[in-house]
């Protein structure tokens, strides 16, 4: 599949290539055959990968529009491991379906990143506020890839739910 992308490359790049040998009275200016060439070429570079069609990323569909992002390198982090947080956690899923619900009534992320937040979930009948860790799946940062605590935050945000950001032991420090 890409031996075909390449030879439909070479043949946009020869084509643009013999606009260049076309005598002066013919239509076509060199600025027009280096733009055309141009533009032959990049659409056959950049066109969609046949090798990637049909092929899916965390369920959704690659084209051309998309693939790029899906295609970023270090695109394996999958978010925070659950098995690596030792104390109650909810993951980060659930975190979107209450969200989604309203039953989220506060986010707490820890600076610098934002890789630690905690959520205050709303009373259950009878019951009191939780505030609990988003765990398992939340995107934590990953400064040479995609994954980033910013995903949470705009989805906390767009739902109007209040946040902040806290830097751990700030508060100790300005009770000094």
């Amino acid at each position: 599949m890409k031996c075909c992308s390449a030879l439909t490359a070479l043949a946009a790049i020869a084509s643009s290539a013999s606009a260049f040998s076309q005598s002066s009275e013919q239509k076509m200016s060199r600025r027009n055959a280096l733009l055309s060439g141009a533009a032959a070429a990049s659409a056959a570079l950049l066109g969609p990968n046949a090798a990637s069609a049909g092929e899916t990323r965390q369920g959704v569909e690659l084209t051309p529009f998309n693939s790029l992002a899906f295609q970023y390198r270090n695109s394996q982090n999958g978010g925070l491991d659950g098995s690596r947080i030792s104390e109650p956690s909810i993951p980060y899923s659930d975190f979107l379906d209450k969200l989604s619900t309203g039953d989220v009534e506060f986010v707490e992320f820890l600076a610098p990143d934002g890789d630690v937040a905690y959520a205050t979930l709303k009373a259950t009948e009878g019951g009191a506020k939780t505030r609990i860790r988003i765990g398992e799946g939340f995107p934590t940062e990953d400064h040479e890839g995609w994954s980033s605590p910013a995903f949470a935050i705009k989805s906390v945000k767009k739902m109007n739910v209040p946040y902040k950001f806290v830097v751990p032991g700030l508060g100790v420090y300005k009770s000094m």
